[in-house]
This record gives structure tokens, C-alpha cells and sequence, in this order.
């Protein structure tokens, strides 16, 4: 296993229940890549080598969707392969049905990924496959979202990753009061100097938008163009990641900044 250290952050995790593995999982995988990436039927294929998983993933890429649901037009659900089905919809959608229906069995956990580059600091926000996993998390299972850093498709250390999320899953004790964002960095397992529990870092998106077409005096195209600029510290996942550390950042959903409210309080 690889060593565990931790910067110099503070978490509130209020002691609740763990969540105690048995021998042999049910696993809900899904992602924002589709369900024929690479990330994902790799996962998909090393988990199963331990645990029953079932794949509910959208039948085409869905990348920055975030936590959009399908409210009001009917989802296409077309079976994949066994214990495999592609959705019309978003990974919303997709955890919802594999937690709401009787398309699979209840299942212990959903981890989404593995997806085609970094999920850091506020790309949370934007994540189809953070979403996946905060979905969960709302709907009370445990969930965890993993991305490697790198956006090439077939990446060679798409199957340390998923080494990684097997041994992580089948060792260490998962808390209910979060959900876990993995990022892994894109070097060989050998480079890997262990792993660090961080927090999100600020990312500031430099965006513009280019005119691509014009149709007509009141119509035209758009494409967007930009960077990005990462703000980090000792504790950010983007400085554990930029020096060959895996990343695993505890998250929740309440979005109230207590030290203003605690302000207007007094």
C-alpha cells in the first residue's frame, strides 16, 4: 500500500458510523466519458476481479455537465453488455437509476471514473464525474470520484489508477459524513511517493469566447477558448499532484461559509 502522511490541514469529520467492507462488494461505477472510455472499463474490469460491479454510464461523453438531471424528457436505457448499461442522460442520471430502479441490485458503493484528466480545486463545480459521486453522497451511499492527470485516452497508468482504487477500497475505512475526489498523477507507479489527504485549491479560469461562424446578421457560433490558473498551497490536491502524490480530498455539499454566518449571528 502506498504511505499515507497528511499536510497540515483540518477536516470536521464527526464521528458517525464507518462504513465496514464486506468480503465481497456491490459496485456502481459510472463517469462523464462514456461508457466505452478506457478509464472506465479498466476500472470496471480490475474491480471485478474482487467485487460485483455494475456499469450505468452515459451513452456519450457528458465532461463539465456538473449535476444536471434529466426532470422532464424520458431517458434511454440500453443495455451494454452484462451487468452494463448506457444511459441517455447525464451521471446524475445515471447513479439516480442505479440507486432508484431495479435495473441492479442495491449496491454498497458508487465510485465514478476513472476520468480522462484532473478533477482539481474548482473543477469540482463543473465535473460530470465529481457529480457522479456527490450524487451519491446525497442520496446516502458512499461514493468516490477518481481522475488521473492526463488527458490522453489511453493513458499507460489508467491501470495503476484502478490498482490503486482496488487496494484503497478493499483497506481503508470510508466515512459517511464525505465523499472522496482522487486525483492520480500521470507517472509510472514506481514514481509515486505516496499519498496525501489535501484540500481543493483555488483555480482561476482565464475564459474568452471566439466567433467561429457567422449564419447571419443575427445569428453565429461560438467556441470557447482559456486557461487556467492554479492557486495551491502545501495542503492542495494540485501541489500533492504537481509532486507525484496522490491526491484524496474529503468533501461535502454544505456550501454555508460559517465564519460570515457566524458574523451576522452575533
Amino acid at each position: 500500500m502506498y504511505q499515507k502522511s497528511v499536510f497540515e490541514c483540518t477536516f470536521d469529520l464527526r464521528q458517525r458510523n464507518i462504513i465496514i467492507h464486506s468480503k465481497i462488494m456491490k459496485i456502481l461505477l459510472t463517469n462523464d466519458d462514456g461508457i466505452n472510455a478506457d478509464g472506465l472499463q479498466i476500472l470496471r474490469k480490475t474491480l471485478s476481479s474482487s467485487h460485483d460491479v455494475f456499469v450505468i454510464a452515459p451513452d456519450r461523453e457528458r465532461s463539465a455537465c456538473s449535476n444536471i438531471f434529466t426532470m422532464r424528457e424520458e431517458l434511454v436505457v440500453t443495455k451494454h453488455d452484462k451487468n452494463s448499461y448506457a444511459i441517455s442522460g447525464y451521471p446524475a442520471d445515471c447513479v439516480s437509476i442505479g440507486l432508484h430502479s431495479d435495473v441492479i441490485p442495491e449496491i454498497d458503493i458508487v465510485i465514478s471514473g476513472i476520468n480522462h484528466g484532473p478533477n482539481l480545486g474548482d473543477d469540482i463545480h463543473f465535473s460530470g464525474t465529481v457529480a457522479g459521486a456527490r450524487t451519491a453522497f446525497i442520496f446516502d451511499r458512499p461514493s468516490i470520484a477518481i481522475s488521473l492527470d492526463s488527458f490522453h485516452t489511453s493513458s499507460p497508468f489508467l491501470a495503476d489508477t484502478a490498482d490503486f482504487i482496488l487496494d484503497y477500497i478493499n483497506t481503508e475505512t470510508i466515512f459517511e459524513e464525505v465523499y472522496l475526489n482522487i486525483n492520480y498523477p500521470n507517472i509510472p507507479k514506481n514514481e509515486i511517493k505516496g499519498v496525501k489527504y489535501t484540500c481543493l485549491s483555488r483555480r482561476s479560469y482565464i475564459d474568452s469566447y471566439v466567433k467561429t461562424q457567422q449564419n447571419n446578421p443575427d445569428q453565429f457560433t461560438m467556441r470557447l477558448n482559456g486557461t487556467i490558473e492554479t492557486k495551491d498551497t502545501p495542503c492542495s490536491d494540485s501541489f500533492a499532484v504537481e509532486n507525484s502524490y496522490i491526491s484524496i480530498t474529503p468533501m461535502t455539499i454544505d456550501s454555508t461559509d460559517h465564519r460570515v454566518l457566524s458574523k451576522y449571528q452575533k
